[in-house]
């Protein structure tokens, strides 16, 4: 599995249950700080861009 960013953009390579556990793993890490809760979820867009 590998994972390259740039950007604005994130390209997932690997077998299809190696992305989907990855894209799992992204969701549950924005929405795993307390104040989740009290935010709407961020978008992959605006987890890019704090990556960066």
């Amino acid at each position: 599995m590998k994972q390259y960013t740039k950007q604005n953009q994130l390209a997932l390579v690997g077998k299809a249950w190696e992305i989907k556990h990855q894209l799992k793993l992204l969701a549950k890490s924005s929405t795993k700080s307390g104040l989740a809760a009290l935010q709407p979820s961020r978008t992959l867009r605006e987890y890019l861009q704090s990556a960066n």
